[in-house]
C-alpha cells in the first residue's frame, strides 16, 4: 500500500481555500435570513405631494390617507409664492397636479401658461421631486381643490391625493398715489 503525500504549501492552500468558502457560505446563509421586507424599502418616507408657501409645507397625509386633514390656505389673486413638489416618491416618476373649483367640479389651470396640469420633474434615487416654481395663483377669486397623482417608490400603485383646498381672495388694490406739494421751509417738493 502506497501513502500520497502532499507538500505542505499545498496542503495550506487547499486549507484557506475550504476555510474560505465554508466563511463565504455563512455569510450568504446569515444574510438570506436577514433579508426582511422593511430593507426592500427604496424611499426613506411614505409618499406624499405638497405645496409650498415660503417658510411653510402644505400636504394632507401620506399616500392619499389624508391623516392630517385637507388644509385649506389663503392667496391674495396673483400676489403669493407658491411651490410644488413630493417626497417618497419612485424615482424615475414625477407629481401630476391638478386643480378643481371647489363648487362646480371644474378643472381649472392654475399655473400661469400651462394647461390644466402640471407635472412635476422626477424624482432621482433619493425619491424627491425637487420643489418646483415658483409660481403665482392668478385664479379668479374663489375656492379651489389641488390634488396630486403620483407612484410612491415603496408602493408602486397609483395614489390620487387631495394637497390642500386653496381659498383665492380678490388682489387688493393698488396703494393709492402719493400726494405731493412744494414745502416753501425745505425749499423742495415733499411727498406723502
Amino acid at each position: 500500500m502506497s501513502i500520497i503525500t502532499t507538500p505542505r504549501p499545498l496542503k495550506r492552500a487547499l486549507f484557506a481555500l475550504v476555510t474560505l468558502g465554508s466563511t463565504l457560505g455563512a455569510v450568504a446563509a446569515t444574510s438570506a435570513l436577514d433579508a426582511s421586507p422593511v430593507s426592500a424599502a427604496r424611499c426613506a418616507t411614505a409618499g406624499h405631494a405638497y405645496l409650498t408657501q415660503p417658510g411653510r409645507v402644505i400636504f394632507s397625509g401620506f399616500e392619499g390617507n389624508q391623516q392630517f386633514g385637507v388644509p385649506t390656505v389663503t392667496y391674495a389673486q396673483g400676489t403669493q409664492s407658491f411651490g410644488l413638489g413630493g417626497n417618497g416618491i419612485s424615482p424615475g416618476s414625477g407629481v401630476d397636479f391638478f386643480a378643481f373649483d371647489r363648487n362646480t367640479g371644474a378643472q381649472v389651470a392654475f399655473v400661469p401658461g400651462r394647461p390644466a396640469q402640471y407635472y412635476t420633474s422626477t424624482a432621482r434615487s433619493n425619491c424627491v421631486v425637487n420643489e418646483n416654481g415658483p409660481f403665482f395663483f392668478t385664479l379668479p377669486p374663489g375656492n379651489y381643490r389641488i390634488v396630486a397623482n403620483y407612484f410612491p417608490g415603496n408602493n408602486f400603485r397609483l395614489v390620487s391625493d387631495v394637497v390642500a383646498n386653496v381659498d383665492v381672495l380678490p388682489a387688493p388694490p393698488p396703494p393709492p398715489p402719493p400726494v405731493c406739494f412744494f414745502d416753501p421751509d425745505q425749499g423742495n417738493v415733499v411727498c406723502i
